[in-house]
């Protein structure tokens, strides 16, 4: 294994003198991490009712009841909770980027420099080994096929996850690292055999079967050789409608903030952290489980993290928070804040005037009013809003519109103030609820939906983007193409929106004999920001067939298929090229192939 970079390396030899010193392993505990994605704090306890199997973990071990995440999406905090590094300095601050190498060493890395084998068992396509975590780990299952299941999944049950991991646990001789995550609670809400309305139920539910299969792996790994040091917590949580927010992403909140964070081991007997039984209510944050655990583990951690380890109660310090969806999606003002006990200053420091919240969880716990925080000593802990490491993008858009998130669209430069996304819930409600009609056939009802918004939103690529989108499923081709050039306008690095609009002109200028020059110019520049994205290798290819030569088209999609062989937009492309050339038997073996799948 290579660990690339310097802090990485400088933590690799701080291993190889600790395992020098200490000798033999052989008493280290291995290490289950479970992260269950989208988990609010207050769904998880007795009051609650819906996870017994992790509220009988905590009662054997240490929890935390006030522990927080450093950022509302699912990649950010994942990294923060692998590397110790908050997201700026990670540089994987929103979903569907990578970067070329972490700047820290990794827990899977740290552990496996130990002797441990390593092993991830991930359930969302945010978590694919393209973003940049599957560095340390011997074997990352990021398969989300299942027989039967959807060609493109965005996402897989809890259950089959498990039985990956535990697979893989019943192998196992010596000490192992494995993180499993759990991505049930996370929208959309369809727990098996449970409600899918209202909301806060339908989501009750799947929290309680992600529990269920939490049981099911712990059973496991007691069945295997050696102590466990077991680890649970959640990279984020869910609004429900708090504030205004449905899901999470954008804003700050402790709805969205507040996760579980528990730590426990196999054996009863151990003494010293964790502790069976023991409950904390300092501050403490994702940020600080990879140093703990190698705190636990008697494993050094590089000093320059961000987190520390909470195995002993530290003096008081502040946290960081930050939400760059509304940044990166819309072209609003970041969100940043800082938390310090229970004071709590929240910011959208692009936005005119610069709108600061300080809000007293003690006293107001639902942070439903708050007082002017423009001037408070806490201003001196938030963090500046540019990243200290700049991510590609490498998004499946269509996954994460399938997850409820906006595509990837990197927003332009601009010298003026940008709006504070706490004063646009509205428009974010209205976006959100076109998807969702659009989804469901309903194009009236997205344009609908959007009316509203459209005059005081019009400079937002994302609301033209979804105008462009309503109009062409309602074939009023025309107007689809004036809003979606706009949407390319304002965002040329909205990949949806170079999708939409060649799709829009292909339409138009194939039922009324024109070339469609403008698509090759358009798709060269969604290439440009996701390489390889299998859209703009379907919306080539097709282009090649309808404008050009059907052949270009079988030798562009090749490479593509090569890699998703199963893919049904590369596949109805190749027909279409193989019917062209009068190649009917081989375009008949295709669509036996498309319908198999």
């Amino acid at each position: 294994m290579s660990l690339r970079s310097g802090g990485a390396r400088h933590t690799a030899l701080m291993v190889c003198l600790a395992l020098l010193v200490s000798g033999c392993d052989e008493q280290r505990p291995s290490v289950l991490l479970v992260t269950i994605d989208t988990l609010r704090a207050d769904a998880v306890g007795p009051l609650a009712g819906m996870t017994p199997e992790l509220d009988r973990l905590a009662a054997r071990g240490t929890s935390f009841t006030r522990a927080t995440s450093v950022s509302p999406l699912t990649l950010p905090s994942h990294a923060t909770v692998l590397t110790g590094l908050r997201p700026g300095r990670h540089g994987l601050t929103v979903n569907g980027v990578a970067v070329p190498e972490l700047s820290a060493a990794s827990l899977a890395e740290v552990l496996s420099e130990a002797g441990y084998a390593t092993a991830a068992f991930v359930s969302s396509a945010m978590l694919d080994h393209r973003h940049g975590l599957d560095r340390g780990f011997d074997h990352y299952d990021d398969d989300l096929l299942v027989p039967g299941g959807p060609p493109r999944p965005h996402e897989r049950r809890g259950d089959v996850t498990v039985d990956k991991a535990i697979e893989w646990l019943e192998r196992q001789t010596g000490p192992w690292f494995a993180w499993v995550h759990l991505y049930d609670p996370h929208a959309p809400y369809a727990a098996p055999g449970g409600r899918t309305q209202p909301a806060r139920e339908a989501y009750l539910d799947e929290v309680a079967f992600a529990d269920a299969q939490l049981g099911r792996l712990l059973s496991a790994a007691k069945l295997t050789r050696g102590e466990q040091l077991v680890v649970v917590t959640s990279d984020h949580g869910e609004g429900l409608g708090e504030h205004g927010e449905e899901t999470h992403g954008l804003l700050l909140y402790e709805s969205t903030m507040h996760v579980p964070l528990v730590f426990a081991r196999s054996d009863q007997s151990a003494t010293g952290f964790p502790a069976a039984g023991v409950q904390r209510d300092d501050l403490v944050g994702l940020l600080d489980v990879t140093p703990t655990i190698l705190d636990v583990l008697g494993l050094p951690w590089d000093a320059d993290l961000d987190g520390r380890s909470v195995v002993r109660p530290g003096p008081p310090r502040s946290m960081p928070l930050e939400a760059r969806a509304g940044w990166f999606y819309y072209g609003f003002s970041p969100l940043v804040g800082v938390r310090l006990g229970d004071l709590k200053l929240l910011g959208a420091p692009d936005s005119d005037p610069a709108g600061w919240t300080l809000h007293d969880l003690a006293s107001d716990p639902h942070e439903l009013s708050g007082r002017p925080g423009r001037a408070h000593a806490l201003r001196a802990g938030v963090l500046p809003t540019a990243p200290d490491r700049e991510a590609t993008q490498v998004a499946d858009e269509a996954a994460l519109r399938a997850l409820g998130y906006v595509g990837v669209t990197r927003p332009v430069a601009s010298s003026s103030a940008r709006q504070d996304p706490r004063d646009a819930m509205a428009l974010l409600e209205a976006i959100d609820e076109a998807n969702t009609q659009l989804v469901a056939g309903q194009g009236a009802a997205a344009l609908a939906a959007l009316a509203p918004h459209r005059e005081v939103y019009a400079g937002v690529a994302e609301l033209q983007l979804f105008v462009g989108k309503a109009y062409r499923s309602l074939g009023r081709h025309a107007e689809a193409r004036e809003a979606l050039q706009e949407a390319v306008r304002l965002q040329p690095s909205s990949l949806g929106a170079l999708h939409e609009l060649s799709k829009v002109i292909m339409e138009q200028d194939e039922g009324r004999g024109g070339k469609a020059a403008e698509v090759p110019v358009l798709l060269d520049l969604a290439e440009t920001l996701v390489p390889g994205d299998p859209d703009t290798t379907a919306l080539r290819a097709l282009h090649d067939v309808v404008f050009g030569d059907p052949a270009d088209a079988l030798v562009r999609l090749a490479p593509a298929l090569a890699e998703r062989p199963g893919a049904p937009n590369l596949l109805r492309v190749q027909i279409r090229a193989l019917r062209a050339l009068d190649r009917d038997t081989e375009a008949q073996a295709v669509e036996a192939r498309l319908d198999d799948g």
